[in-house]
């Protein structure tokens, strides 16, 4: 190796070297005091939101399928419970129709009842009203089936008599 202005080329300038370390130091100070920080702070940030996102996510997904079987069952509370009403009105109207029926049928009871025995009233006093007329009928035709005027006392016996062959 050659020399050069009196010094070898591998030969280490120990001033350079003494530099070098220093700036070495104060470029290692600085990069762990103030940039390292920061960007320890940036990775933790950026860890914090992907990992809090993957959290977050997880709770969210957990949080659904919470309110998603919440859900299902509330739904299928309210079918059970469109069932049951359903199910009460029907009965309801069964009962209320049966009632209705009922009512209807006593009521036409009543109706025929009530009009068989005005029937009655009225065929009594009907017979009642025309019995004399009847009477007086037949006292003339008997008159004029024997040519004379019939009294009650021979009406009487004329009518027994022909009830009594009839008989």
């Amino acid at each position: 190796m050659t020399m050069a202005s009196g010094y070898f080329v591998l030969t280490p300038i120990w001033h350079e070297i003494v530099i070098g370390l220093i700036a070495f130091g104060a470029l290692y100070v600085v990069m762990s005091k103030v940039l390292l920080p920061r960007l320890e702070k940036v990775y933790a940030e950026r860890h914090d939101r992907i990992e809090g996102g993957f959290e977050r996510a997880e709770q969210a997904r957990a949080e659904a399928r919470r309110v998603q079987s919440e859900h299902r069952t509330r739904i299928g509370e309210a079918r059970e419970e469109a069932a049951r009403i359903r199910d009460t009105a029907r009965e309801e109207g069964q009962r209320r129709n049966d009632e209705v029926l009922a009512n209807a049928r006593d009521e036409a009871a009543r109706l025929v009842a009530q009009g068989r025995e005005e029937l009655a009233t009225q065929r009594s006093s009907v017979s009642s009203d025309l019995q004399p007329d009847v009477a007086r009928l037949s006292r003339r035709l008997a008159g004029s089936l024997l040519g004379r005027e019939v009294g009650d006392d021979e009406y009487r016996q004329t009518v027994d008599d022909y009830l009594g062959e009839r008989v």
